[in-house]
């Protein structure tokens, strides 16, 4: 197992540099912007506006408002999405490219390799979020002294890094889907699905108020809880939720796995008329 553990970080080294830069830049790029804004837009009511408040977009006025107004509102759907995209392949990308069923093959438990790839997973987007977290507090202390702020280098970082918990549900969603849904194609369209409506469904729940009871259900808004941290409110709670549903998704995908029949894609009520 702890060859095969190896393996799994080995083989996402070029996704871990990869999204390292990608979600590093992005999230760079908007803090240093910030210290150039005209008084103007910091000023300007842009959270009276639907369209952005439907985006999650609050205020400019301050520091903290447009660090939760632009990177953490979007990074929380980028790592979403770089989830998504490791998920998958770990189950229903390998199984499609042939390689699932050698790996099955080994004098291995299926729910071994389903626990051995999502350490893995959680192993490498930790490194990315760490990545993030170390350029975002540097970036920080060069910028500080134009502006005042309550926030601290210590709160962007814990802000930063605690996008492995976001990052983490979609992951084993991911792996779930790749092992109940028949191929990478569905699994994948299936999950970007979930992410889409799970994103814009919390935001438009501000403005829609009949989409507010179904608001719990998406893990972004949980999420949106523990960023508040920027403001001085811990959210351990919302934490261990977003905890216990990533705990909800691995379980079914144990499940879902040890029940998949590698040799043929299927849906799931149809393999039980298989002989």
């Amino acid at each position: 197992m702890v060859k095969l553990l190896q393996h799994e970080i080995r083989a996402r080294r070029g996704a871990i540099i990869g999204w390292s830069l990608g979600l590093g830049f992005f999230s760079l790029m908007y803090m240093s912007f910030y210290p150039a804004l005209p008084p103007e837009l910091l000023n300007f009511p842009i959270e009276e506006i639907e369209i952005y408040a439907a985006m999650g977009v609050t205020t400019m006025a301050t520091f903290e408002g447009y660090m939760r107004s632009t990177v953490f509102n979007f990074l929380p759907l980028l790592a979403g999405i770089f989830g998504i995209t490791v998920g998958i392949g770990a189950l229903a990308g390998e199984e499609d490219q042939g390689t699932l069923e050698l790996l099955a093959s080994l004098p291995l438990w299926r729910a071994q390799i389903v626990v051995v790839k999502t350490i893995g997973l959680a192993v490498s987007i930790f490194l990315v979020v760490l990545v993030v977290g170390v350029g975002m507090v540097v970036a920080f202390l060069a910028i500080e002294g134009q502006f005042e702020t309550s926030v601290t280098a210590s709160d962007l970082f814990f802000v930063s890094v605690s996008h492995w918990l976001i990052t983490f549900v979609f992951i084993t969603m991911s792996l779930f889907l790749g092992a109940f849904l028949p191929n990478r194609r569905t699994s994948l369209s299936a999950a970007f699905a979930i992410l889409v409506l799970a994103f814009f469904g919390n935001n438009l729940a501000g403005l829609i108020p009949s989409l507010e009871p179904y608001q719990p259900l998406t893990p972004f808004y949980y999420f949106n809880n523990i960023v508040e941290i920027l403001v001085g409110e811990a959210a351990g709670r919302d934490a261990l939720v977003l905890l216990v549903m990533s705990a909800g998704f691995l379980l079914l995908a144990l499940v879902s796995f040890q029940k998949r029949d590698l040799t043929v894609g299927a849906w799931p009520w149809q393999r039980a008329r298989m002989p």
